[in-house]
Parts: C-alpha cells; sequence; structure tokens
C-alpha cells in the first residue's frame, strides 16, 4: 500500500472517530415534555400513578416511563408510555415480551385511532385471555410498527433530532379480569392520542 493511500484511510478513520464522537456528546432531546402532557385528571377522568414491577425495570432501566391506573368515564385500565431516547430498545413490539411470559397471541389486527392505527392483541395464557391495544408515536404519526419506529429513531439521531420527534410507545391494558371497549377510549380519553 503506498503512502498516500495510508494517508487517506487514517483521514477517513479520523473522521469516523470525531464523528462517532461527536454524536454522542451532542444531546438529544427526549420526549419526557410529552409524557407529562398525558392528563392526570379531567371530565370523566381519573388516574393514579403506580410502580413498575421488576420485570419492567429490568426491561426499561435506561428508558423513560409513566405507568398510570386510568378510569376514563367507565373503562379501567393501566397505561405504560415508554420514551427511548436513551434506551431505543425499550421501544420494541410488545408481542415478544408476552410471548416471553408465556402468553400465546390469538389475533393481531389494527384499529383506527386519531393521527393513524394501534394494534390489538388477543392474549391466552392458562384459560385466561386478555386484549391489549399498543401503537407508536411520534407526535405527527401512530403506528404499531417497532420496524418503523426503530427507523424513526435511527433516522433522528443521524439527522439529530433534525426529522422529528423520538417515538414513544403507548401500552394500554384492562386490570386483571376487565375487559375495555376501546371506542369508549377513543371518547373519553382523546388527549393520549395527541401526544
Amino acid at each position: 500500500m503506498n503512502e498516500l493511500k495510508r494517508r487517506w484511510l487514517w483521514v477517513a478513520l479520523g473522521t469516523v472517530m470525531a464523528l462517532s464522537l461527536l454524536w454522542e456528546l451532542v444531546p438529544r432531546s427526549d420526549a419526557s415534555a410529552r409524557l407529562n402532557r398525558l392528563p392526570v385528571s379531567g371530565f370523566h377522568l381519573f388516574s393514579r400513578d403506580i410502580p413498575l414491577n421488576k420485570v419492567e425495570e429490568d426491561i426499561y432501566h435506561g428508558a423513560n416511563v409513566r405507568k398510570r391506573l386510568y378510569q376514563a368515564g367507565h373503562e379501567k385500565f393501566i397505561l405504560l408510555a415508554i420514551d427511548g431516547t436513551n434506551d431505543r430498545h425499550a421501544v420494541h413490539d410488545p408481542t415478544y415480551c408476552f410471548l416471553g411470559g408465556g402468553w400465546k397471541v390469538g389475533t393481531d389486527r389494527t384499529l383506527p385511532i386519531p393521527g393513524g392505527v394501534a394494534r390489538l392483541l388477543d392474549l391466552t395464557k392458562n384459560g385466561g385471555n386478555v386484549e391489549i391495544m399498543f401503537w407508536i408515536s411520534d407526535n405527527r404519526t401512530r403506528h404499531g410498527s417497532a420496524l418503523r419506529a426503530w427507523w424513526q429513531s435511527t433516522l433522528r439521531r443521524l439527522t439529530f433530532g433534525l426529522s422529528g420527534e423520538e417515538p414513544v410507545i403507548f401500552i394500554l391494558q384492562p386490570l386483571p379480569g376487565t375487559t375495555v371497549n376501546w371506542d369508549d377510549i377513543r371518547v373519553e380519553f382523546p388527549a393520549v392520542f395527541e401526544i
């Protein structure tokens, strides 16, 4: 290898290292302001924060998480909102966690929500079943694709935040032994679809 090629390789290596360091040092805004906009109470709306369980603490240790018990109208459910700015792996398809917990997915379908679609999963385990709803939001669109969220987050990091806001995942599940009318949630709790 001649001397000129060697110098260009060193310049290229130095440039990549400098850009990598810059990429890590440039602060990225997180979605905590958006999560703080989650209403605590309102007309026909009540809530209280609940602590993460041990498994959730392990999974979401680097993420910004809100977990609340809500009552919207007659519907009671638990909302888990996860901002993965500091831990991109925290925003993932929750199907993997449910499968790992021994649940089986019966059906996986979409439900129109303001700004996009949510996914509804029918899960069964030990003779019991539950239906959960989740979506991922970048504050413009809502969808149920973990791959799309990964791409949005990667593009955001590459553009230093100029491509849009950090994707946040919202997971809603009924209290154990109960069901939720998801259409009522859209009527009684519209603010959750605006974050």
